[in-house]
């Protein structure tokens, strides 16, 4: 298994949530940024390094939030601070791809959670209320199936997925993704489509870093 609790911070007096139901939010932030030079978890944004700008996007209403660190980890772990309610755990294998990432994430989900929404620690345009359409949409299908984000033909997480499919999720290798889940289970899937396709970029290099901060710093 390749999954190790770095560290927890939960705050003292502040247990992890234990209600049934609802889904955890698992918040991929492993990555080696070999096109970045450096870590990006921890480039900024208006103040905000990519990691706490995605964890201010998770809503309230998850069950947790668990987040994996792999590259730089102990400096990625530093930065979020004292934040109620988030987990951190490693993939020890980050190396080798986001497939094993996804793996730690879904193997650290409470056994109360009856979903996952699979989130990129990347994806600085992403909201806290296309977050919560998301999750409204997977309550109004009975937490079944799957919920992902589209504009146009891309289809892509963020993503919501019933805990039907924990073990494909965790049997992804190397650099698959939870595209690949999605892809494969077309017919179960509920699209929320964004306006614009900028909402699902992924900052890849510093040149759409720095796009990123031309959008989205005063």
């Amino acid at each position: 298994m390749n999954k190790r609790v770095v560290a927890s911070l939960e705050a003292p007096g502040h247990p992890k949530r234990s209600s049934v139901g609802g889904p955890s939010a698992v918040l991929l932030a492993a990555g080696m940024s070999s096109r970045f030079s450096g870590p990006k978890q921890l480039a900024k944004i208006g103040g905000r390094t990519l990691v706490e700008r995605a964890l201010d996007a998770v809503p309230e209403s998850v069950l947790e939030t668990v987040v994996v660190l792999g590259y730089e980890a102990k400096a990625v772990a530093a930065s979020l601070g004292g934040r109620k309610g988030v987990t951190v755990v490693q993939n020890a294998d980050y190396r080798a791809g986001m497939g094993g990432s996804i793996r730690a994430g879904v193997l650290a989900v409470t056994d109360e959670a009856d979903g996952a929404m699979i989130l990129l620690a990347d994806q600085p345009f992403v909201t806290r209320p296309l977050l919560r359409r998301m999750l409204r949409e997977f309550e109004a299908r009975g937490s079944r199936g799957i919920v992902a984000a589209s504009q146009g033909d891309l289809v892509t997480p963020p993503a919501v997925f019933s805990r039907k499919y924990f073990a494909e999720l965790c049997d992804l290798q190397g650099d698959q993704g939870a595209r690949a889940v999605i892809e494969r289970h077309a017919r179960d899937v509920t699209l929320v489509k964004v306006r614009s396709r900028r909402t699902l970029m992924d900052v890849d290099t510093r040149d759409d870093l720095e796009a990123a901060r031309g959008l989205l710093e005063p």
